[in-house]
């Protein structure tokens, strides 16, 4: 297992720093995707007890990093194109039921929140920070979701955001990441709210925004497929 980073240890728990590093890790790619992550060979490799290991392979596990599969133990989780798809088409539409709520007009302070995430989103990709860049993307539909202002209705769309972090390493493995235009995609969005253009407009974009991702996976593996022919 490449390590090229070394750890800093803070004030966080055990089980915090542990997963700090497995994310960072898995983020980076120096632990690929479908590869195995063993308690007993972190536990060795940072001199702690393997409870700590467990909770922190849970705790990456809740954020949809890594799975657990039979007679393998934890993997490093991938999305195939249908999963992506099934979860960006449910996760599109409750974000389109919020803008329903609040018929498309967001308030000024709602809106000058998404363009500063969009202004860390573009510092980020600038970087190619993925972590970074999936803290900032969440905020940016989060926005739009909390505006609405209605609880269950924002849970219901928080449970699927292990899936988002899962889709931006999956991309960034096959090369698909467009570190350069994720702020301009984001953008778009926000100009529309501005622009006061009307419910069904902005809906329409949030729902092509994500349906856009696994689209051009599929087209990726396609392309793969045809070349081994």
């Amino acid at each position: 297992m490449p390590d090229n980073r070394v750890p800093v240890f803070t004030k966080k728990t055990m089980r915090e720093q542990i997963a700090d590093i497995l994310r960072d890790q898995i983020l980076h790619a120096d632990i690929a995707p479908g590869e195995r992550i063993i308690e007993e060979d972190i536990s060795k490799k940072y001199q702690v007890s393997r409870g700590p290991v467990r909770e922190a392979l849970r705790q990456i596990e809740e954020e949809g990093l890594v799975t657990y599969l039979p007679h393998r133990g934890c993997i490093v989780r991938t999305l195939t194109e249908d999963e992506m798809a099934e979860a960006y088409l449910i996760r599109s539409t409750l974000e389109g039921l919020a803008v329903q709520v609040y018929s498309g007009k967001m308030s000024q302070r709602g809106i000058e929140r998404l363009q500063q995430t969009i202004d860390d989103l573009r510092e980020a990709a600038g970087k190619k920070d993925l972590y970074a860049i999936i803290e900032a993307d969440e905020r940016f539909h989060a926005g739009i979701v909390e505006e609405a202002d209605l609880p269950r209705l924002y849970q219901m769309w928080k449970t699927l955001c292990s899936v988002n972090t899962c889709t931006y390493y999956t991309m960034k493995s096959e090369n698909l990441m467009p570190y350069d235009v994720l702020g301009k995609n984001h953008q778009c969005i926000l100009n529309l709210f501005i622009e006061n253009v009307g419910t069904n407009k902005i809906i329409e974009a949030i729902k092509e925004h994500y349906m856009v991702v696994p689209e051009t996976l599929h087209k990726a593996q396609e392309g793969k497929t045809a070349e081994g022919e």
